[in-house]
């Protein structure tokens, strides 16, 4: 009996010591667990929270070239700065045709050109591999020079016409094996518009389809548009035409587009001595937004005294007269207009320049090097939209690809910079080091048809964004 009490006693103790012990790890080991949940939360690690997309070089580009105003209208192709080029594969169509066929490849080296046979019509123009990225290209007809770019899936274009006077013809270019379809939604000045006929727009594999606005939804007022692509890929192109009707010239330019409504439209290109500015702002929203207009020159960007409050109704587009805001001293130097407003909208604004038809879209933002292809003949580069004091580096190359000159630009905000580019060059690269720029080629032209063309700098397309995907 005496040897058995200690032996219980032992037990005793030894199990009051692992009950403890639990206790202990199990009020211990959920706020260690917390801890470090908190803290795997808090590092910046691959799978924590959103991202934003991933670039790699683009390694398949296609860039379309709308059909030109004349019969011997051709298609230049270049590279952007610092790209190696190759070869392109080259679709074509007549310049009436509805359809594209495969032509005779095309090589365009870095700093070089080259034409596109028989390319008056439509150009598709498909690049793979160390040929994809940086590819620009542009036509050489002078008093329109069409946006060679990109498809897109959405944009805007403000400023449409229906009527006999002032047509728009719609040119949609399908540069895929399978059909596309798009959908066109007007706006006007009391709101949206209902025109059946530009719902669900059938575009066959490698066609072109034109839509003539007088003919299938005329109108006497002018109208913005919502573009949106639904099936496919396709590159749309406005061509307007300003028709007197036996009372003077008729000219035609293509009117720019615009991707995304914005807060601060800059609309570079103004010339001097322009008559019948308009300027049109539309309202995608589902409020009244009022904008306000203020001039860019060479010094500074002001707000005239009589600038008008623009109001524009939700889902609407206001049209407003630009005459005394550009008549006397306010119009002095005047290169550019701004239209700053609460919310986004989107702008563009159409002139008359020695009886020609100038059809104007608010500058693109570029921060990377670009190039531009342009016709021959006198030209000069606006800069504007600078978020700091910077330089610019622009090298003029001619048709052979030699470097005709190359210039430092020095830009700072608010304010435009201006350079008068060499005649004979057709390929201009634009660098800037150390500030986004906007910026727009002027194409005066004069003779028995006189007028102004103008083309916009477009951001190089040499990456493709490749978006991350984490887990939940």
């Amino acid at each position: 009996m005496s040897e058995s009490k200690p032996a219980g006693r032992r037990a005793s103790v030894v199990r009051r010591r692992r009950v403890d012990v639990l206790v202990a790890l199990a009020i211990l080991l959920p706020a260690v667990v917390a801890l470090a949940i908190g803290a795997i939360g808090d590092e910046q690690t691959p799978v924590a929270g959103p991202r934003p997309p991933g670039t790699a070089e683009l390694t398949s580009a296609t860039v379309v070239c709308p059909g030109g105003t004349r019969a011997a209208s051709a298609t230049r192709v270049g590279r952007t700065p610092g790209v190696t080029g190759g070869e392109l594969t080259v679709l074509t169509a007549p310049a009436d045709g509805a359809a594209t066929v495969p032509g005779p490849p095309v090589a365009a080296e870095a700093g070089g050109t080259a034409v596109v046979p028989d390319s008056a019509g439509p150009v598709v123009l498909d690049g793979s591999g160390t040929a994809a990225p940086g590819v620009v290209a542009g036509r050489d007809d002078p008093l329109a020079v069409p946006e060679c770019r990109a498809p897109a899936y959405d944009e805007w274009l403000v400023g449409l016409g229906a009527t006999a006077r002032y047509a728009t013809t719609l040119e949609l270019v399908n540069p895929d094996d399978g059909e596309a379809v798009v959908d066109v939604a007007l706006l006007d000045a009391d709101g949206p518009v209902e025109e059946p006929a530009l719902r669900g727009i059938q575009v066959p594999a490698h066609g072109v389809q034109r839509v003539d606005l007088a003919a299938s939804a005329p109108r006497r007022e002018l109208t913005a548009a919502h573009v949106t692509v639904t099936r496919g890929r396709v590159t749309v192109t406005a061509r307007t035409t300003r028709d007197q009707l036996g009372r003077g010239r008729v000219t035609t330019d293509f009117l720019p587009s615009q991707a995304t409504p914005d807060t601060e439209n800059l609309v570079l290109g103004v010339p001097e001595g322009a008559r019948g500015a308009s300027l049109l702002v539309a309202n995608p929203g589902e409020s009244e937004v009022r904008a306000q207009v203020r001039l860019v020159t060479a010094d500074s960007t002001f707000t005239p005294t009589d600038a008008p409050e623009i109001a524009v109704g939700p889902h609407a587009m206001q049209e407003v007269d630009l005459g005394p805001l550009l008549s006397g001293e306010n119009g002095a130097g005047v290169v550019g207009i701004v239209v700053e407003s609460a919310d986004p909208v989107v702008a563009s604004v159409q002139l008359v320049s020695r009886k020609d038809l100038v059809l104007l879209a608010p500058a693109i933002a570029v921060r990377e090097p670009t190039a531009a292809v342009l016709p021959a003949g006198e030209k000069t580069l606006l800069l504007g939209h600078a978020l700091r004091t910077g330089v610019v580096h622009v090298t003029s190359y001619g048709a052979d690809g030699a470097v005709l000159r190359e210039d430092q630009v020095e830009v700072a905000p608010d304010r435009a910079a201006s350079l008068a580019l060499p005649p004979e060059a057709v390929l201009v690269a634009v660098e800037p080091r150390n500030t986004r720029i906007a910026g727009v080629v002027s194409l005066p032209t004069g003779g028995g048809q006189p007028g102004l063309a103008t083309l916009r700098l477009r951001p190089a397309e040499t990456h493709a964004r490749i978006p991350v995907v984490s887990p939940d």
